[in-house]
Formats: C-alpha cells, sequence, structure tokens
C-alpha cells in the first residue's frame, strides 16, 4: 500500500500492511535537507526535500508543510525574529494594550511571504509526491493565533475577563483562517492541520465558549472544500476530549499526558481516529529500542481498528536514528 491508500484505509477502519505512522518532524526535516531552522522556516523547497527525505528514512506516512506558527502572524503584519536554530516569533505582540485591531492586515495568502511559501509548499510536495503520500497543510486554530497576535500572557488574562474585542479579534482571524486553508487545498493539500495548543490552558468552560464553535466552524469549512483535517492540541486536553468529538475533525492528536485508551473510547465510532500517544521526550529520544516498541505497543493495544501511532508532539532532533526507524518497523509486526 502506498502511504495516502494505507491512511485512507485505516481511517475508514479497513485492513492495513502497517498502522499509518503520523510522528511529526520539523527539527528533523531541517536537519535532513542541511539548513538551519531558519532556512527551513523560509525556503519552501528544503522544506520539501527534508520531508521527502524523512518519509523515506524514517517511514512517515505523511508529508507536511508544518514549519512553525508564525505564518498568519507574519501576514497580519507582526514584525518576526528568525533565529538560526529556533523557532520564529514577534518580535512584540501586534495587539497591544489598546486593543486596536485595524493594525491587522486582512492578507490574501498569495501576497504576504510567508503564507506564500506555505502555499508554495503543499503545490511542490503534490508535485513531487504525487498520489503516494498525503500531503498536509497547516493553519493556527483561532485561539492559537489570538494569542500569537496579542501575546500568550494577555491573552490568557482578557480570555479569563472575557475581554470585549475577543469577538471581533476572532471573527477576523476565522476569515484569514479561511482563505490560508483554501489556498492550501487548492495547492494540492489533503489535510488541513489545524494547531490550536493554547487550547490546553484554558480549561473546558472557556474552550467551550470561545473554542469549540469556531473549531467547528473551520473543519466544516474545510471539508465543504473536499479535504480533510487534522486537529493538534499540544497538553493535556483530557478535560475537553468529548467536547471535541463534536468538532468533527478526521484527525485527533493525542499527547502523552492524556489517557490514550480513554481517548480512543471517546471516539470510537465517530468520524475522528485518535493519534498518538508516546511521550516524545521519553523513550524515543532517551530511551532503548526495546523501550520504544514497548511504548509502541502500549499505544496500539489501547486503540482501535481506526487509530494512528505518532509521538504526542514533535519528534525532537535528539532521537536515535534507530529508535524512530524502531518505532516504523513495529507499526507493520503489530497491526
Amino acid at each position: 500500500m502506498t502511504p495516502l491508500e494505507r491512511l485512507n484505509a485505516r481511517l475508514a477502519g479497513k485492513p492495513v500492511d502497517k498502522i499509518p505512522n503520523m510522528n511529526i518532524f520539523m527539527f528533523i526535516v531541517a536537519r535532513e535537507a542541511g539548513v538551519s531552522y531558519r532556512e527551513y522556516t523560509q525556503n519552501y523547497r528544503k522544506l520539501v526535500e527534508g520531508n521527502l527525505i524523512c518519509a523515506e528514512k524514517y517511514g512517515v506516512d505523511s508529508v507536511s508543510a508544518i514549519s512553525d506558527p508564525m505564518r498568519e502572524t507574519a501576514a497580519f503584519g507582526a514584525r518576526m525574529i528568525f533565529p538560526e536554530n529556533a523557532c520564529p516569533y514577534a518580535e512584540v505582540p501586534l495587539i497591544t494594550d489598546s486593543h486596536d485591531l485595524s493594525v491587522l492586515n486582512r492578507f490574501d495568502p498569495l501576497d504576504s511571504p510567508r503564507t506564500l511559501d506555505r502555499v508554495k509548499a503543499c503545490e511542490l510536495l503534490r508535485e513531487k509526491a504525487g498520489n503516494d503520500y498525503p500531503v498536509i497543510g497547516w493553519i493556527e486554530g483561532c485561539l492559537a493565533e489570538a494569542a500569537d497576535l496579542r501575546g500568550m500572557n494577555s491573552f490568557l488574562e482578557e480570555i479569563a475577563e472575557d475581554a470585549e474585542y475577543l469577538e471581533e479579534l476572532f471573527e477576523i482571524i476565522f476569515v484569514q483562517q479561511k482563505r490560508f486553508a483554501k489556498a492550501q487545498i487548492d495547492a494540492g493539500a489533503d489535510f488541513i492541520g489545524v494547531g490550536n495548543a493554547i487550547a490546553s490552558l484554558i480549561g473546558p468552560k472557556l474552550y467551550q465558549k470561545y473554542g469549540l464553535s469556531r473549531d467547528k466552524a473551520i473543519t466544516a469549512y474545510i471539508h465543504s472544500l473536499g479535504a480533510r483535517v487534522k486537529l493538534h492540541i499540544c497538553g493535556n486536553i483530557t478535560g475537553i476530549l468529548e467536547m471535541l468529538v463534536e468538532v468533527g475533525a478526521d484527525i485527533l492528536d493525542i499527547d502523552s499526558m492524556v489517557d490514550f485508551g480513554r481517548a480512543a473510547r471517546i471516539f470510537k465510532g465517530s468520524p475522528t481516529a485518535v493519534s498518538g500517544n508516546f511521550n516524545p521526550a521519553g523513550a524515543i529520544m532517551l530511551g532503548t529500542v526495546e523501550q520504544v516498541e514497548a511504548e509502541v505497543r502500549r499505544c496500539i493495544d489501547a486503540g482501535t481498528e481506526t487509530t494512528l501511532i505518532a509521538g504526542g508532539c514533535e519528534i525532537p532532533a535528539a532521537a536515535p536514528d534507530e529508535n524512530i526507524i524502531a518505532m516504523d518497523r513495529m507499526l507493520y509486526t503489530c497491526r
């Protein structure tokens, strides 16, 4: 089976030759492409080159335009800092204490250099991978993008206080989410990853009030364009698992601090496959091959006929090759 055939079959609960390997690689992609992280985040050709190397070398069953969460923030107008070997970040929050939203550019993703670079990555990934691999584009979730624009600490304080400007901000972000997702789908993306990490920090009540309807809306929009959704919320989402069933994402990434068996049971019979959830800073980075195999076995045993296997978040560059390869090998033998 090709990786695309394998993933499609698994999501449908059909037999596969290998449980799909959905590991997230970013720093490793840059390393395999032979470039700094700075260049990886700004040069779509190197991003594509590194992805294709990783797909072949480590058995990952997708290729992805992921690199950092600041593409849209830059397009909205923030001044960016690009460290040599770390994720880019905004020099200062674009939204200040005045909550003046007129500073936000309403951007065409094909006109802003950082969003255009990701669209071109999707296009080239599709060209190079053909129909063998699923291509995953990425956008920021509504809550995450608001935090990127306002600054995390200020955003967390203000969402707890129900700040008046938030509703207008979320509507502006939603319009841009749709534009950016559509541009990547038009370029060849089969999936759009929606990164909404901060949703794990605000608690169930605030997620239900501010996040749930917006994650549902962007998921429905992406589905209307014929693509699928991979929702990625880093951290402990135990308190919102039942709510996330309502979102209807095709894949939900489950981080390592969540009970994977419980998550699999909650989503069993739903349109959502859970993906996870060994600790990326645990056995795969620090352990032996035997410990990696035990962790992968734990995840498989906890799952269902649609479950996908991956680290709970990005696989760190310090993870030994033999551990990453052992993880993939287990997925052939334990299906």
